[in-house]
């Protein structure tokens, strides 16, 4: 009964999504994530230590990742839901994983990265600062001028963008839906 409403609020805003109509910000109340990317590239890439809060007002240290163009292919976001009905795996993914997804100011806030990097201009020990808002000045930063990045797996608390447009966005929920990974 709670899941119908859930869905079709989901539905509309994955439909405003790919059409490139809703702004990006995910955001799951003390739950981690699941994101993955066959992959990107792009201009602009910052990393930089920062503390998130869950819905459950515990701290969390991430990496914030951020970039501030790029195009994504095989996109893939799950998560682990607890519903009335049991636990179900919602997935949100590109339909066709060899057409881009255009993204920009997208910031992931994550605790493990696994991926095959190639950085362009890439500046060690950067001030946090000039990589993003939320860096701490002195903080400890990575940046790249340009990047590309394959094989991305990733565990994050958060993914949030400025936009974000997906032509063909999957999304399913179910007890036998896979994760990304």
């Amino acid at each position: 009964m709670f899941l119908v409403p859930s869905l079709a609020a989901l539905a509309v805003l994955g439909f405003g999504m790919a059409e490139g109509a809703v702004p990006v910000s995910f955001a799951l109340s003390g739950r981690q994530m699941q994101v993955s990317a066959d992959r990107l590239s792009g201009r602009g890439f910052g990393l930089y230590p920062v503390v998130v809060r869950s819905a459950n007002g515990r701290r969390h240290q991430v990496m914030m990742l951020t970039m501030r163009t790029a195009e994504i292919y095989g996109l893939c976001q799950s998560a682990t839901v607890d519903t009335p009905l049991g636990r179900y795996v919602l997935r949100l993914s590109a339909a066709d994983r060899a057409r881009p997804a255009p993204v920009s100011g997208l910031g992931i806030s994550a605790t493990d990265v696994k991926a095959d990097v190639d950085f362009g201009s890439l500046v060690l020990n950067e001030d946090a600062r000039t990589l993003g808002s939320a860096g701490s000045r002195g903080d400890y930063g990575v940046g790249a001028a340009e990047f590309t990045v394959k094989r991305v797996r990733v565990h994050a608390w958060m993914v949030a963008g400025g936009t974000l447009r997906v032509k063909g966005l999957k999304v399913a929920i179910g007890r036998d839906v896979p994760t990304c990974f």
